[in-house]
């Protein structure tokens, strides 16, 4: 298959909007990419300009070694799928993912041949005489995902795909896509909002906010490294609770006071060293919901304690997800628990403190 190589790559907008800022990216040949991130912070303008379907407005891409800058989308030997199906509607199923191999006079055989292998891989063999009215949105995904696979294209480019599905059947797409690609063995690139598909599906995860690339990591690096508040926030579900305060010495630990004077932690001796230079300063802490271990003999322990009144309850079945205060801020713990907690309660919680995180109160940059 493919490597792609994005260089310096930038595009600004009629109105000097500046949608992607100096992207440097490499995408090994068969590697799973996935660019996440919210709505408008270039990910998509990025894949539309790798597809060739969005001018460049400075920096380079290369695929396969090829500089395909000014190289039109149709020689660019990529395929893409929409979030839209972008299915013809007066043409069969059979036809729609022909349609690309017949505009190349590829010769019939070979086309019969491709589509019915790429129907098998895809489980659509006994709809390939139907018509996409006739077809649920799962089954529409899969024609438009056969159509690319025909051209058995050097790079795939996926567009959102799933977000129109209800939330069953995405999770089951997910696990189709991601099978797709270990039978395939393709260069793939993946354009998604949604952080569990990107932890899920990726090799890797291309994190991005307002047009920058954030980090470039595997799914696990991101969770247990993020480099900064935005990504250690954006990954992970329920989202890390932030929690503002002030670090200082006493007794020779480092802790850490919140604004409100609710909470008062150790920091662990491995990261101490780390955070001296930042002793009577405030900073940002991050704690996952998991890290909220309920305390079963509900006696705080000294350093390492949450005692907060518990707003909402969640049941989730194995766990339960609360809503708890901690002074005026609100947080959300994760535990698991054969009772429901009660409302307005206060509830003590342990946190994990070796899984806690701690960013720069102004650059936001993990200090730890």
């Amino acid at each position: 298959m493919a490597r792609v190589e994005l260089r310096n790559l930038c595009k600004v907008f009629p109105g000097g909007v500046q949608a992607v800022k100096e992207a440097n990216l490499v995408i090994e040949d068969k590697e799973f990419v996935v660019l996440v991130g919210p709505s408008g912070c270039g990910k998509s303008t990025t894949l539309r300009m790798v597809a060739g379907l969005e001018e460049i407005s400075s920096g380079e891409i290369y695929i396969d070694g090829v500089l395909v800058n000014d190289v039109p989308p149709k020689n660019r030997d990529i395929a893409m799928v929409f979030q839209n199906y972008a299915l013809y509607p007066h043409m069969t199923v059979y036809k729609n993912m022909a349609f690309g191999l017949i505009l190349r006079k590829f010769k019939k055989k070979e086309i019969d041949e491709r589509v019915r292998k790429a129907a098998e891989i895809l489980g659509i063999t006994e709809l390939l005489d139907r018509r996409p009215k006739a077809l649920s949105g799962g089954q529409r995904q899969r024609v438009a995902v056969g159509r690319a696979i025909v051209r058995q294209p050097k790079v795939f480019l996926f567009d959102e795909p799933l977000s129109n599905l209800d939330a069953k059947l995405r999770v089951q797409m997910r696990a189709e896509i991601s099978k797709l690609h270990q039978r395939l063995r393709s260069t793939m690139i993946y354009v998604t909002h949604d952080q569990v598909e990107a932890m899920t599906m990726g090799d890797r995860i291309v994190v991005m906010l307002d047009g920058i690339i954030q980090q470039v990591a595997t799914p696990l690096e991101l969770y247990h490294h993020p480099v900064n508040k935005f990504v250690a926030g954006f990954i992970g579900s329920p989202p890390m609770n932030m929690i503002n305060g002030t670090l200082y010495a006493q007794n020779g630990n480092v802790r850490f006071r919140d604004d409100s004077s609710t909470i008062d932690l150790i920091v662990p001796e491995g990261k101490r060293s780390k955070l001296e230079s930042h002793l009577n300063k405030r900073v940002t802490i991050g704690i996952r919901p998991e890290d909220l271990n309920e305390n079963a003999s509900q006696t705080p322990k000294p350093g390492i304690s949450i005692q907060a009144p518990v707003e909402v309850v969640e049941p989730m079945g194995s766990e339960i997800n609360l809503y708890i205060a901690i002074g005026k801020q609100s947080a959300t713990a994760r535990i698991k628990s054969d009772r429901e907690p009660e409302i307005n309660k206060p509830l003590v919680l342990d946190v994990t403190m070796g899984n806690v995180h701690f960013f720069d109160l102004e650059s936001e940059l993990t200090l730890v």
